[in-house]
């Protein structure tokens, strides 16, 4: 089997373990599943997709595994802000799971633990972002809606001291009065 033919095997294996059909921690975590030369990188993609353009950590959110998000969030390269084929980030799908804990549990990974600020933003091909669909499947939630809602950024954080053009002539007439 060529390196290219494992890789699509073990792509295949980690998709459903994601979903449920597997083990996860054994993909993430054997030896067996490294590349030999360096412990650090798998020998699957971590961000590998399916037909339907969903990632291994959208699966998990999707089986509504909170142990597989987390697993799959600690895993190194793990882009939490990949689109499917509809255009649902993972945070797309969380704010969609009908079990308010488990939903919470998982928006909470995804925001607090891997940081998914820029999937606040992301719109789906229905043209919604995940507060939107917060409207739809969790109206009463609160901090559901506050933690998929985009943060909000102050003005110095967005600009840098560069960015401002600053009128020097202004400060001489000022300092000669």
């Amino acid at each position: 089997m060529t390196d290219v033919e494992k890789r699509a095997v073990l792509n295949k294996r980690l998709l459903t373990a994601a979903r449920g059909s597997g083990d996860i921690v054994e993909l993430l975590t054997d030896p067996e599943y490294r590349d030999p030369d360096d412990e650090e990188v798998f020998l699957f993609d971590i961000n590998c997709r399916d037909v339907l353009g969903n990632t291994p950590l959208h699966l998990a959110v999707s089986s509504e595994s909170v142990d597989n998000v987390n697993h799959i969030l600690d895993a190194p390269l793990c882009d939490v802000d990949i689109q499917n084929n509809k255009g649902d980030t993972p945070l797309h799908l969380a704010v969609q799971i009908r079990d308010p804990e488990i939903r919470k549990d998982i928006v909470t990974l995804l925001i607090e633990e891997a940081e998914a600020y820029d999937s606040t933003r992301l719109k789906n091909k229905a043209n919604q972002t995940p507060k939107d669909l917060c409207d739809i499947y969790c109206p009463e939630d609160k901090e559901v809606i506050r933690l998929a809602s985009p943060p909000v950024r102050k003005i110095n954080q967005m600009l840098d001291k560069d960015d401002v053009v600053r009128d020097d002539s202004d400060d001489d007439e000022l300092e000669s009065e």
